[in-house]
């Protein structure tokens, strides 16, 4: 057994050395050379930087709530609807939609906890029946009439 170690070639560490140092050397030529063709007479381009800063403020509305009507309506406007309050329980008509929803009529029928008992979109005439103590909210409809 021998106890020299094998000893590792020099040359492919000085050719990677050289090489190294010639691609450093024309990156560095190139380099210059296209920062100099922009030209010493130009400026440098400026670059501007605006910072916003966001304050917030607390804004007092007053807004004024009409009462319900003192006789619940027999008619349904486009909004929510208390019924048996602002209006009376019963089916209601409509023509179709007003054109204000491009999807059409939506109507939709809640509990006074605000689930979801019933709703849809109609494109056409329409048919709806509303039961005491529910919301009723339609939106982009022809007014809606009591037919019984």
């Amino acid at each position: 057994m021998s106890t020299s170690q094998r000893r590792w070639p020099v040359w492919p560490w000085v050719v990677l050395t050289v090489a190294g140092v010639a691609v450093t050397a024309v990156a560095a030529v190139v380099g210059t050379a296209a920062s100099s063709e922009q030209g010493a007479d130009e400026p440098p381009q400026r670059v501007t930087v605006t910072a916003t800063q966001f304050q917030t403020t607390t804004v007092n509305v007053t807004i004024t709530v009409t009462p319900p009507p003192a006789v619940p309506a027999t008619a349904l406007l486009d909004g929510i609807h208390r019924v048996g309050v602002e209006v009376e329980p019963g089916i209601y008509q409509t023509t179709g939609p007003s054109g204000t929803n491009s999807g059409g009529c939506y109507w939709t029928r809640t509990d006074t906890t605000g689930g979801i008992i019933d709703n849809g979109v109609i494109t056409g005439p329409g048919t709806l029946t509303i039961g005491p103590n529910e919301l009723v909210e339609t939106a982009g409809c022809q007014p809606w009439q009591k037919v019984g």
